[in-house]
């Protein structure tokens, strides 16, 4: 069921139970009030004939319809009148009807009214003192007029409430349609982005309702697709084109020592040329996987409590052992009392490749294979500052430093692919970091990392 059928049917039933609920408030009163009316007129009725009988002392054959006219009673359609004393001995009555009980007769006395109906015909029981006697009336007879309106307004109350449901359904479906109608515009515009139109947006008519804020998020949602096709299509095609390169480096050098019978040292050198090619493969390959890695943002979860220092530490041991040409000197500017102030939230391993990837870059773009590392603290920050004396990035290319694959005009001959610093980005963003870079052209580049600790 749309949402416009299920709004106008619940508009619908929500105004139809409060238009029942008023219309039978009003049946009731109504009704209500047409009871104690023509009771109060059989009361008047009853009162005005015992008056008359004790004025003619009883005399029945003395009683005229010029003496009723007289105290302005109204005819009443199948009238019956009955008196009694307090001894229960009937004094009058003009017509057959009812004969109560003596136990009614002592209700009333108690100063209580009794009420009975009998088919169409109403009447009440009352008592009555008069003259310093007491009497005890019945009065009853036919509301022809009372009933009659009654039945009209319940007609009228009917029909004109199976009116008003049938206007208010329209009214509920005409006014779903005006306010839906610009979520089926916005529902007809994304049916129409595509792969191929993802910089197409929505429009939006009213920035403040939340329509509005629904297709500005919306919006928002197009753009990190976008981006993200952007960057995938790029993945694709740099991640191809960089695989591609050592591979057809190690298949052109088996086919060229297949070519002939060589000598074991020919051998040997196309060996470990070969062995360098798949082992700058496997970093390649490493750094793909860690930069596509889907599930990374989950990683939050297994974070625990680590010493920067002490991840730092390990990290230069590490990567001495595989390049013992590499220089990496680490210096702190004091040595804090409290160990929290070295502690932070995060994840050892990812932290490692991040540090590695930094000295990596700075070593491997020095000319005297050096970076100094500095260790400071500020307030709550531990701040790492990776500085080298290498051949730096040009201006242009600092905006872009972050770009997976992405490699300054001054890097041809030195092998790389362009994906650390990317990776390095997301692995601090991850930790809560923030990462900077300053950088002149054949001077050096410092990277500064923020982590905030746990003191």
């Amino acid at each position: 069921m749309k949402i416009r059928t299920r709004f106008t049917l619940l508009f619908t039933l929500v105004v139809g139970v409060i238009l029942c609920f008023f219309s039978f408030s009003i049946y009731y009163l109504s009704e209500n009030y047409r009871i104690a009316d023509f009771h109060a007129r059989l009361q008047y009725r009853a009162i005005t004939k015992l008056k008359l009988l004790v004025m003619t002392k009883w005399k029945f054959e003395t009683l005229s319809f010029g003496k009723i006219e007289e105290e302005n009673l109204r005819s009443l359609l199948n009238e019956s009148i009955m008196i009694y004393d307090v001894n229960h001995t009937l004094l009058y009555r003009d017509t057959m009807s009812f004969a109560p009980t003596a136990q009614t007769i002592n209700l009333i006395k108690n100063k209580k009214q009794y009420t009975y109906s009998k088919g169409n015909i109403e009447g009440i029981g009352f008592s009555y003192v008069h003259q310093g006697n007491t009497y005890i009336l019945f009065a009853s007879a036919l509301d022809r007029y009372g009933t009659m309106y009654i039945n009209n307004l319940k007609r009228i109350l009917i029909v004109r409430g199976f009116i008003i449901l049938l206007i208010i359904f329209i009214s509920g479906w005409l006014y779903a349609g005006y306010f839906l109608k610009p979520i089926s515009k916005i529902a007809q515009q994304a049916s129409e982005i595509t792969y191929s139109n993802l910089d197409k947006r929505l429009t939006i008519d009213n920035k403040d309702d939340e329509i509005g804020q629904l297709a500005a998020t919306f919006n928002k949602v197009l753009e990190r697709l976008e981006t993200s096709f952007r960057i995938q299509k790029r993945f694709v095609s740099n991640a191809s084109h960089e695989l591609r390169n050592p591979l057809t480096a190690i298949s052109g050098q088996i086919d060229v020592a297949l070519m002939k019978e060589r000598n074991n040292a020919e051998y040997k050198a196309t060996l470990e040329s070969i062995l360098k090619d798949i082992k700058n493969l496997r970093t390649v390959s490493n750094n793909l996987l860690e930069l596509a890695n889907s599930e990374v943002e989950t990683l939050f979860e297994n974070f625990e409590e680590l010493r920067i220092d002490e991840v730092l530490w390990s990290t230069r041991d590490e990567i001495l052992h595989q390049k013992p040409e590499y220089n990496v000197h680490i210096h702190f500017e004091k040595i804090p009392d409290n160990e929290k102030e070295f502690t932070c939230l995060g994840r050892e391993s990812l932290l490692k490749i991040a540090f590695s990837n930094i000295i990596d870059n700075a070593c491997k773009f020095s000319s005297n294979k050096t970076v100094e590392i500095k260790v400071t603290l500020e307030k709550t920050n531990i701040i790492l500052s990776f500085i080298d004396s290498g051949i730096g990035m040009p201006e242009h290319y600092l905006k872009h430093a972050f770009e997976p694959f992405y490699r300054g005009s001054n890097t041809h001959g030195i092998p790389g692919s362009g994906i650390g610093l990317s990776l390095v980005q997301r692995i601090i963003k991850l930790h809560s970091g923030k990462i900077f870079i300053r950088s002149k052209q054949n001077e050096g580049t410092t990277v500064e990392l923020v982590f905030q600790n746990l003191s």
